[in-house]
């Protein structure tokens, strides 16, 4: 048995009868942050669907069975992230602002985090996860970095809070603050002064989406003064899913060609899928707004650009609805057990996005090992760690295999000799290798080659995955007695 659904009700009632008001979390988000999401977790579990599904019972269980990572005892969780937004938007830095229930410490959960607790800058703090820390500030809000580095938090404490979030760019504060955004869960990313109209005007003239080269310009000058990227997602008897790109100028001239440029927009900030594709998307004035349905995977697809902290993890093994204590061996089962169907649900999101999505498959392949290389690996089996650490290395190798296939091809296509040439290469943390000799080809043919060639490593290493998955949990359950 287990305490944690006892606390889960302890804070439930807390979130429904807690008088006390935390400071302004926004404040303390850092002037750097070009991305903010906020989840409002208290409203969520107290919707019809949250009920229905149990999301309470399940919430510390691990973020497989919701949308983020979030602590019991949670209100609200905001994380802000530094962005680069030509680099599929690799995350630089990232912050979490953690509001608990009022009668809810990070005492209570000294149980569950690996250090215990103690002091940074003479407030309550621990360590979880990967080396991240976790401080309560004293205001009602808990700041956490997953930065090893002491001095990033210092910085962060010693520079404080600021009234308002006055620190944000004006995007990031309008879209925090405005009324319209009353969703539980909101992410925007602040675009503005990052694209060029003459950038644009060359890509969207190779298209062949615009009847002349004066409507391409004429959506480039537009696309130029991109503001921001909002999407809201409202949780009450379904999912329904809200984005909405602001612009500096009239929108109108992009209605022609909508859905292909609003494709294009989402697939690069990373939020496209199959459920986007159906959305009904609208002009008006500066405002493209698009609304739909949003299936779980798909929420925290979206979400998984400003992953919330790992600290749910760390925190989740509770022990019984008992003050017994449980043995070694017992912790280790529940959170191996833990771990490694946080593997296997990530490898399946993984999957089903892959098959949806045509492009920036090497941001997924990434992004997906990030997840897995950010679980929480105290108590876990040392065999499920190494392959927790394969998995994530075949992951990165998969991306590099598939920018390298993109960068030799055009390489091949300029230096086409009509002689024979060689390639070859590894297939990553699994073994294995390809050696192939080729004659000059066209463009085309270059271009399939090299693809297929990507393709070749990927079925290979997805191979080595399932029949790895399938060993060590024939491993874990004959050693704990358990299913995995």
């Amino acid at each position: 048995m287990r305490v944690f659904p006892l606390l889960l009700s302890v804070a439930l009632v807390g979130w429904l009868t807690a008088e006390g008001v935390a400071a302004d979390p926004i404040a303390w988000l850092p002037a750097e942050i070009n991305a903010v999401a906020r989840i409002n977790v208290a409203e969520v579990y107290q919707t019809p669907l949250a009920r229905k599904e149990g999301w309470i019972k399940k919430a510390t269980e691990s973020f497989i069975q919701q949308e983020s990572f979030i602590p019991p005892g949670t209100r609200q969780i905001l994380v802000g992230a530094e962005l680069e937004l030509t680099d599929n938007l690799k995350s630089l830095r990232k912050f979490s602002v953690i509001v608990p229930d009022s009668q809810f410490t990070l005492e209570k959960l000294s149980l569950w985090l690996p250090s215990g607790i103690s002091t940074f800058s003479g407030k309550p703090s621990s360590q979880f996860g990967n080396d991240g820390y976790v401080v309560d500030v004293g205001d009602g809000n808990w700041l956490v970095s997953e930065s090893s580095s002491r001095q990033v938090m210092s910085r962060w404490l010693r520079n404080g809070p600021t009234p308002g979030g006055s620190r944000l760019s004006p995007y990031l504060k309008t879209a925090l603050n405005s009324k319209e955004n009353s969703a539980q869960l909101i992410l925007a990313i602040d675009l503005q002064d990052n694209f060029s109209a003459a950038e644009i005007g060359q890509e969207l003239k190779s298209t062949g989406w615009f009847s002349s080269e004066s409507a391409a310009k004429n959506a480039a000058e537009v696309l130029e003064t991109v503001k921001g990227i909002t999407i809201a997602i409202a949780v009450d008897t379904e999912r329904k899913g809200t984005a909405t790109l602001e612009f500096g100028k009239d929108a109108t001239v992009l209605k022609p060609v909508l859905e292909k440029l609003v494709a294009a927009v989402m697939n690069r900030v990373g939020a496209a899928s199959e459920d986007v594709q159906g959305w009904k998307w609208t002009v008006n004035g500066s405002r493209v707004t698009g609304t739909g349905s949003v299936s779980q995977g798909e929420a925290r697809e979206m979400l998984s650009i400003l992953e919330p902290p790992s600290i749910t993890q760390a925190i989740s093994e509770s022990s019984s609805n008992s003050q017994t204590v449980p043995t070694a061996n017992d912790r280790m089962a529940r959170t191996s057990l833990s771990y490694c169907k946080s593997v296997q649900v990530l490898l399946n999101d993984l999957r089903t996005t892959l098959k949806k999505e045509r492009d920036n498959h090497a941001l997924h392949f990434e992004r997906y090992a990030r997840k897995i290389d950010d679980l929480p690996m105290l108590n876990v089996d040392p065999a499920l760690l190494n392959f927790g650490a394969n998995v994530s290395g075949s992951l990165r190798y998969q991306a590099q295999t598939h920018r390298m296939s993109k960068i030799q091809a055009g390489t091949r296509q300029q230096q086409q000799s009509g002689g024979a040439q060689n390639f070859g290469g590894g297939f990553g943390p699994f073994g294995g290798d390809w050696q192939q000799s080729v004659i000059g080809l066209r463009d085309g043919a270059v271009d399939a080659e090299e693809n297929q060639r990507s393709k070749q490593v990927r079925f290979s290493e997805w191979k080595q995955i399932e029949d790895g998955l399938v060993s060590v949990r024939r491993s874990m359950t004959e050693k704990y007695q358990i299913e995995f």
